[in-house]
Formats: C-alpha cells, structure tokens, sequence
C-alpha cells in the first residue's frame, strides 16, 4: 500500500515537471513570435510612411459622450495576404492586432498576438498602470482556460474568456472588411 502511494506521486511529479516544461517552451515560442511580430510591424510602418503597401489597416473613431468627454478609439490590424490557388482568391489573416482607447479619464491599451493557424498565442493589456499579460496553448488547447503563464503586476486588469471574445470579435469585424466574409 505504501509503495503504490509512493509510486503515485513520483508519477504526479513527473507529470507536473513535464507539464512545466511544455509550458516554459510554449512560452519561448510565443516570444519568439512576438519578436518577430514586432520587427514586421515595424517594417510595416516604415513601408506606410514611405507610401509603399504595408498591410496595416487602421480603424479609429473619435466621438463625444453624452456629458461632452471626448473619446477616440484606435484600432491597428497588421496582417499577411495568402493566395488561395483553387480559388484564385486573396485572403488575409491578422497576426498582430493592437487597441488603443482613450475615453475621458479611461486610458488603456491591448495587444493581441495570432499563431500562422489563427488562434489567439498571447494578451497584453495595460490599463491604469496595470499589465496583464496571457500566453495562450497552442491549438487553442484548454488547459486552465487555454491559459499556460499569466503575469499581472496587480492582479488580472481582465478575464481570459474576455480577453477571447476582444480577440474574435476584432478578428471578425476584420475579416467582414478585408476578406469580404458576410
């Protein structure tokens, strides 16, 4: 009896170690997308400056409450174009998205990262000098609410099932503009 107790839990803490590790190399890998994602977004905004194509889409709108405050919400899509050769059709996928809103005394600012299949790979979000940052499974996997490392610096700014439908909502009000999908 002792030993098949002992034999569970040197297998729970092999499991657990294992899970460990998948995890840290899941989030090597979202920073190394991430890193890119940066340079290429860079890159885009050079191109734009320069009046070269850069596939960045920018949606803002500027609007007054009902009390007079000024709002102005910034939304910047940068993606990658695929040819698809049985339709002879363009498609574009976002791999960054970024929101930056500004309303009244409510300032904060999102970041939204994608994997080549579409999923949501990482948050970011900076709302009243509080930072949220989530590093999603791959695949969409669930595991603790697809998440594999949260890091705040003064408790969760938001929920990750919101952090989610941010993200599907703004890659489907994308894919109504730019691939036409309604």
């Amino acid at each position: 009896m002792r030993k098949n107790i002992l034999m569970t839990i040197a297998c729970l803490l092999l499991a657990l170690t294992a899970m460990a590790q998948s995890n840290s190399e899941r989030v090597a890998e979202i920073r190394k997308m991430y890193a890119q994602a940066k340079k290429n977004t860079a890159a885009a905004e050079k191109n734009e400056k320069a009046g070269k194509p850069s596939n960045i889409t920018v949606a803002q709108s500027n609007y007054n409450l009902t009390d007079g405050t000024p709002g102005k919400v910034v939304t910047h899509y940068y993606y990658e174009a695929t040819e698809i050769e049985e339709t002879d059709r363009v498609v574009f996928q976002p791999y960054f998205i970024t929101n930056k809103y500004d309303v009244g005394s409510y300032k904060y600012y999102q970041e939204f990262l994608f994997d080549s299949d579409g999923n949501l790979a990482f948050y970011y979000e900076l709302n009243d000098g509080n930072e949220t940052r989530f590093y999603y499974a791959k695949n969409g996997e669930n595991t603790n609410e697809g998440i594999v490392h949260e890091i705040n610096s003064n408790g969760r700014t938001i929920e990750p099932p919101f952090a989610n439908s941010i993200a599907s909502a703004l890659t489907m009000a994308f894919n109504l503009l730019m691939n036409r999908e309604f």
